[in-house]
């Protein structure tokens, strides 16, 4: 049973530029990935919100993910938010209920999963981070990467991925290109 609020955010607002059209707009099983997405967050999250898009614009657009994140935290109504990419269309539900639990019970500001030696846009960020990710923004420190590896976070390993039932190579597969959403699909 969820013991805190958690707000949901997709981050919808990427170029698309190596896929050639907006990825969001693709189809995903007779939907559109963006309504996929929002849908498996729904199923987790109190709120969804997607970053990018009419509903919120990036404030800082151009800017990559960081931006995204900043503008979704600008807006949050709880300290404890998730963020998933728009390009993840094999997340699950089952892991979302997973992680949210996880990021409920963490006392740090980052809950990253690490997969191999990279971290999945998939992450449960504290709004106290917001401070962090505008300085960060301002200084033009746009990695993810950095902003997990440089705060106080705590990791999901890909073998405590595994040993919870899942495969951190499908759930995290990148839909980047055609031929990326041609052998997803």
């Amino acid at each position: 049973m969820p013991t805190i609020k958690l707000s949901g955010f997709v981050l919808a607002g990427g170029r698309s530029s190596r896929m050639g059209q907006d990825k969001a707009l693709l189809d995903w099983h007779g939907k559109t990935l963006l309504e996929h997405m929002v849908h498996l967050v729904q199923g987790v999250a109190d709120e969804v919100h997607v970053i990018g898009r009419n509903e919120l614009p990036d404030q800082l657009p151009g800017l990559g993910p960081l931006s995204g994140i900043a503008t979704g935290l600008e807006t949050s109504s709880t300290d404890a938010n998730l963020f998933v990419a728009i390009d993840l269309p094999h997340l699950t539900r089952d892991f979302l209920k997973y992680l949210r639990p996880r990021l409920e019970n963490s006392s740090q500001p980052v809950l990253a999963c690490k997969f191999q030696s990279y971290f999945p846009l998939c992450l449960g960020i504290r709004r106290t981070l917001l401070p962090d990710i505008k300085r960060r923004l301002a200084a033009g420190r746009l990695s993810i990467r950095g902003l997990i590896e440089d705060s106080a976070s705590e990791f999901i390993s890909d073998d405590e991925i595994r040993l919870h039932g899942f495969d951190p190579s499908d759930l995290f597969a990148n839909l980047n290109t055609p031929d990326d959403y041609r052998k997803m699909l």
